[in-house]
């Protein structure tokens, strides 16, 4: 067997080309493809898929914003699987959360945005003696969150819509007297 081998070592080569380049081709390739694709899915709430990069992207993003908040922090405690997990919970919730505002056709008009915005604490602290905000500073104050306006008011209003929803469940609900 072995003497067959050494004396037709090209027959063999071609052989070997022949059902490796095949099978890269049918198998590599895809395999690449699910890679550029951002791995597999993890999840699936009404129809859109979270995939392992959404995830291990959420999480990153979680980690960071607790680190800028809690500098002191144990970095073990956020990498652990349960802290994952709960990311992904997170999302979950986050997603059907957004299903129901989408399902519901809620909307949050431009005067309530606008309400929600002057009562928040941290913009408010940008007004000057005259009530007047500074716009620079809140562009400046976003744009070190890595968001613009227009995505900040988006961001509200999402926000505004969820607690909707959230609200109608706390509303229909009812506990029984105690005896």
């Amino acid at each position: 067997m072995f003497d067959f081998v050494r004396q037709h070592n090209r027959v063999m080569q071609v052989l070997l080309f022949i059902l490796i380049v095949p099978s890269f081709v049918l198998f590599g390739l895809e395999g690449y493809n699910r890679f550029q694709e951002g791995g597999e899915t993890v999840a699936k709430v009404d129809g859109r898929e979270i995939s392992q990069a959404d995830w291990d992207n959420a999480h990153r993003a979680q980690v960071d914003r607790l680190r800028q908040q809690m500098p002191n922090l144990d970095a073990k405690l956020l990498d652990s699987p349960e802290a994952k997990y709960g990311t992904l919970e997170r999302m979950l919730r986050e997603r059907v959360l957004a299903a129901a505002v989408d399902d519901a056709h809620l909307m949050v008009s431009d005067q309530r945005v606008a309400r929600e915005l002057h009562d928040n604490e941290l913009i408010a602290s940008l007004r000057g003696p005259d009530g007047k905000l500074d716009m620079e500073r809140y562009r400046q104050l976003l744009a070190n969150q890595g968001m613009t306006p227009q995505v900040f008011e988006n961001s509200v209003r999402r926000d505004i819509a969820m607690a909707q929803v959230l609200g109608g469940v706390a509303q229909s609900s009812f506990a029984p007297v105690a005896p």
